[in-house]
């Protein structure tokens, strides 16, 4: 008696059960770029680290300017780093941008509102606190600067430089394995095109990946490339060997495995899939998710499963995109996914012509997978569909 087939989410599920975050990693501020916050950064450091010149001019006392015009002498001239001594009543410091402003001073006159000379002839009146950046106006230290969940990029790795941080608490990136299977790919007859698909697209999602493989139509071959696979990832997904064939060494390797579920699940392509775990011998559970072996199905898979998998597994939520459809497209009994592009500036998408179950040439040309869910019914144009997106922008993944 066959299985009933599972559901898109339920299979979704059935992966997903168990798993928890990595720990976060501590890594030097010049690694994290990319990377997302595991915890908030306090400031060692106030930012402005002191009070400073926001422009050319002179530093006075407030009230020497409070009439105009009015003349004082020029005791110095301050630039940045260098060291200050007060400023003595009725007299004017030439101060550049950035330069510590001297104690008693209070007011920056710019460079263009005075003669320029000594005595300094100032006509413009100004208040007390202009043109003067203060200390800790920004970030004061002790103040979080940055919150956990934050993206670093040049700006976020900017400030967190400026508030005394040298290293950080970042989220960590899953260490992905993919382990393809079948005598054609060991002989050779046929290229692995899998694995570099499959590695490339967990790269894409921020994840670190290798290839194993092509792994042998043997039991004992396949075991023990998936130990050794097990033992150098978070994850390990393999391709291939789980239908009904004699030959399919995946699931004759695990069947019997009762941590490993294998069925049917309502989708085309890819109706054959299968999870579960091993366990490493550090103690480690290490979640294995089984595609089908033709390319199509294996990545529409891994772009179902095995995306939401490494964000799971990284701490940061999965959530698929969705567009509106530039044409009607006709649902079946089962979800399909579909080659999409985009069709117009507003973001509609439309399927390519073809057959999508098997065509690697339509998924390259595609900007997307259309997930079409079951229902039978011909889904007008305008309908909300999900799009898993076949180039994922840097700040969708785990490293940006």
């Amino acid at each position: 008696m066959t299985d009933p087939a599972s559901s898109v989410e339920e299979h979704r599920a059935r992966v997903l059960a168990g798993v928890t975050p990595l720990a976060p990693q501590v890594v030097p501020l010049a690694d994290a770029q990319g990377r997302f916050l595991a915890a908030d950064v306090v400031a060692r450091l106030s930012v402005p680290p002191f009070d400073h010149a926001a422009m050319d001019g002179f530093a006075v006392r407030a009230a020497d300017v409070a009439a105009v015009p009015v003349s004082l002498p020029v005791s110095g001239v301050v630039a940045a780093g260098d060291a200050v001594a007060p400023l003595a009543p009725g007299t004017a410091v030439r101060i550049m941008t950035g330069a510590p402003v001297p104690p008693g001073a209070d007011l920056v006159v710019p460079f263009e509102w005075t003669s320029g000379t000594d005595p300094v002839e100032i006509d413009r009146r100004a208040d007390a606190g202009r043109h003067i950046r203060r200390e800790g106006e920004d970030v004061r230290a002790g103040e979080v600067a940055l919150a956990a969940g934050a993206r670093l990029g040049p700006a976020q790795l900017g400030l967190l430089t400026s508030v005394g941080a040298t290293s950080v608490a970042v989220l960590s990136r899953p260490r992905l394995a993919v382990l393809s299977t079948g005598a054609e790919l060991v002989a050779g007859q046929v290229p692995d095109s899998n694995s570099p698909t499959l590695v490339a697209a967990a790269r894409a999602t921020g994840a670190e990946a290798v290839a194993f493989g092509p792994a042998p139509d043997d039991l004992a071959g396949f075991r023990a490339l998936l130990a050794a696979a097990a033992e150098a990832a978070d994850v390990v997904v393999t391709t291939g060997g789980i239908s009904a064939g004699d030959h399919d060494v995946v699931k004759a390797a695990l069947r019997d495995d009762p941590a490993f579920w294998f069925g049917p699940v309502a989708m085309k392509p890819g109706r054959p899939q299968g999870c579960g775990a091993v366990v490493a011998s550090d103690g480690r559970r290490v979640p294995v998710v089984t595609l089908p072996g033709t390319p199509i199905a294996a990545y529409a898979a891994f772009r179902l499963y095995v995306d939401p998998l490494i964000h799971a597994l990284g701490g940061i939520p999965w959530l698929p995109g969705r567009a509106p459809l530039a044409e009607p497209v006709q649902a079946g009994d089962r979800t399909v996914l579909l080659p999409a592009v985009l069709a117009d500036a507003s973001g509609a998408v439309a399927p390519l012509p073809g057959h999508a179950g098997h065509s690697q040439r339509l998924l390259a040309a595609a900007d997307g997978l259309l997930v079409v869910p079951p229902s039978g019914r011909l889904l007008p144009a305008g309908t909300l569909v999900e799009v898993l997106a076949l180039h994922p922008r840097p700040e969708e993944g785990l490293d940006g």
